[in-house]
């Protein structure tokens, strides 16, 4: 029986260091730029030009 405690303890302990691990990581991530914003958009046009393509490609 006292494995079994052990062993949810440690899974709720485990758990419980992610949740922290989260917050703290979205705490220290600060505000979005305007360079990383362009950059998304960018990153983002680029697959969809390129699943564009992809599809025009399998049609022929």
């Amino acid at each position: 029986m006292t494995g079994s405690v052990f062993g949810q303890l440690g899974m709720v302990l485990m758990g419980l260091f992610g949740i922290v691990t989260i917050l703290r990581a979205r705490r220290n991530r600060g505000k979005i730029d305007e360079t990383e914003e362009t950059r998304r958009a960018k990153a983002l046009e680029m697959e969809r030009r390129m699943a564009s393509y992809l599809a025009a490609r399998d049609d022929k």
